[in-house]
Parts: structure tokens; sequence; C-alpha cells
């Protein structure tokens, strides 16, 4: 996966780049009402590896299985938890022979979910340096 971006700021040993998050479809289709054709800027943080000034154009190499295994994380470990704790509450509940089963599954799934969030914001925060070693930034010219 690869992005061009243009380094906007240096901080000591860090650079800050700016570059344009493509659509998912990869067109441009100003008839689609969908609105996936819009890029949208995005900053990124990383070590200066390559002594990039602003102003200089930069592109930026990630690692598609990284990039897909943190997806699954953020995406699939809460959906995973709501399911099952929806799941596991609607069991109990309805063997306690409780009203509106329903109802407190579905908000013990949101709780479950809720917990799912913070361990994902807790690996992001143990893991947020490694993450910059899956990045290849090289110069263009």
């Amino acid at each position: 996966m690869e992005q061009i971006g243009v380094v906007i700021k240096e901080d000591g040993d860090f650079i800050e780049i700016l570059a344009t998050r493509e659509s998912a479809c990869g067109s441009d289709c100003s008839t689609c009402s969908a609105k996936c054709s819009e890029s949208k800027p995005f900053q990124l943080r990383t070590l200066n590896t390559i002594n990039a000034k602003p102003g200089e154009r930069v592109s930026i190499q990630m690692n598609s299985k990284a990039v897909l295994s943190y997806m699954l994380l953020v995406y699939g470990l809460p959906l995973i938890f709501f399911l099952s704790g929806s799941l596991i509450a609607s069991i109990v509940f309805g063997k306690l022979n409780f009203a509106h089963v329903e109802l407190y599954s579905l908000i013990s799934g949101i709780i479950i979910m809720a917990i799912a969030f913070v361990i994902v914001k807790r690996v992001d925060t143990k893991y947020k340096d490694v993450a910059n070693n899956n990045l290849v930034i090289k110069k263009m010219v």
C-alpha cells in the first residue's frame, strides 16, 4: 500500500506528513451518491529517517499485512465482542425469565463492545511506535 504526501513540519527527529486518503473504490464518479470517492487529507507523524525537509514530497509505503491486521483489530474485535456479549446475555436473561430480554441483550452487547474499545485503545497506545516500524518513507524525485 503506497501513499504520496508532503512534509509539512519537522519536529526534531520526527516529521509530519500531509497525505490524501484515497477512496475505497479508486474511482472518481461524480454521479455516485455514496460519497466514497471523496478524498480526505490525513496527517502522519513518523521518524525522519530520510532527512526530509518541509515542502518535500515523500512516498509512504505501508506493510499491507500490518494494515489489514490493524483494521481487523479496530473493526473486528468490537464486532465480535458485541455479538458474543449480546448472544450470551440473551441466553442468560432468557433462562432467568427476564422480561424484555432483547433490550437487556442489546444493552449488554453495547457495554461489552465498549470494553473492546478500551482494549483497542490500550493496544494502540502500547504498540504506537511499532506501527511506525511498518512504514517505509522515500523521497520523491
